[in-house]
């Protein structure tokens, strides 16, 4: 079982925080390693979060040309459900285009929360954006991220992340453990009962990400909580 993201699959990111906001920077992570290969990225922004500036330290530590990996990353932002829904609706086209292996939809339940939006008219919204995820992810041999909270206040919200949780085929679950200034980011794997802290400056590997038309990924072998969980491929 491979705990880094494959194309081909939705893998989903679920952790504590507003619209899983701990999880955003394993994303960030995943993108910039895409990016310092000179691959395209296209980050659909959910929560209306995005600061591509957090990508800079990360592509200067790889010794990449920040301006130029930059502009092969496209991000777009929705301010309602409705223009969220227009966006993702949009990716199949612009992938045609771009051939981007790697797409991340940040905050794909937040809008969800405005009151103006109809329970079933939310459901409705939901399963359309997955079965379009899903589809791009599989015919087009994509890696999807999607990244939500863990649990939501509401059970209607908490609804929506369990629907989430049933259609994408790949998990990572975050937890925060230990007192709050010296926390860490503790994940799991569900699926492989893999588990340890997000180090990625401990474990430069956890940074990595690589795209290729057949992936060749490494075993990873089953981590204590004391070790980093591995979030790494192999390289060829």
């Amino acid at each position: 079982m491979w705990v880094q993201p494959q194309q081909g699959q939705v893998y989903h990111l679920a952790g504590p925080g507003r619209s899983g906001t701990s999880m955003r920077p394993i994303a960030e992570y995943w993108v910039a390693h895409a990016l310092a290969q000179q691959r395209v990225v296209h980050w659909v922004d959910g929560a209306c979060r995005i600061d591509p500036s957090r990508l800079i330290p990360l592509l200067e530590s790889r010794g990449a040309d920040v301006e130029a990996c930059l502009a092969k990353c496209y991000l777009s932002r929705g301010f309602t459900l409705h223009q969220l829904d227009r966006q993702l609706e949009r990716l199949p086209d612009e992938l045609k285009i771009t051939r981007s292996p790697l797409v991340v939809v940040d905050g794909l339940l937040a809008m969800h929360e405005d009151d103006a939006i109809s329970n079933l008219e939310s459901r409705m919204l939901l399963r359309r954006h997955l079965r379009l995820l899903r589809g791009l992810a599989e015919q087009q041999q994509i890696a999807v991220v999607v990244i939500t909270e863990a649990s939501a206040t509401s059970r209607i919200q908490q609804r929506l992340v369990q629907h989430v949780y049933r259609h994408a085929q790949n998990h990572l679950n975050g937890r925060w453990r230990g007192p709050r200034r010296r926390r860490t980011l503790q994940l799991r794997h569900p699926r492989s009962g893999l588990s340890g802290p997000w180090q990625p400056l401990h474990d430069p590997l956890q940074m990595r990400w690589k795209a290729s038309p057949q992936q060749h990924l490494r075993p990873t072998e089953r981590s204590s909580a004391a070790q980093a969980l591995p979030l790494h491929h192999r390289e060829p």
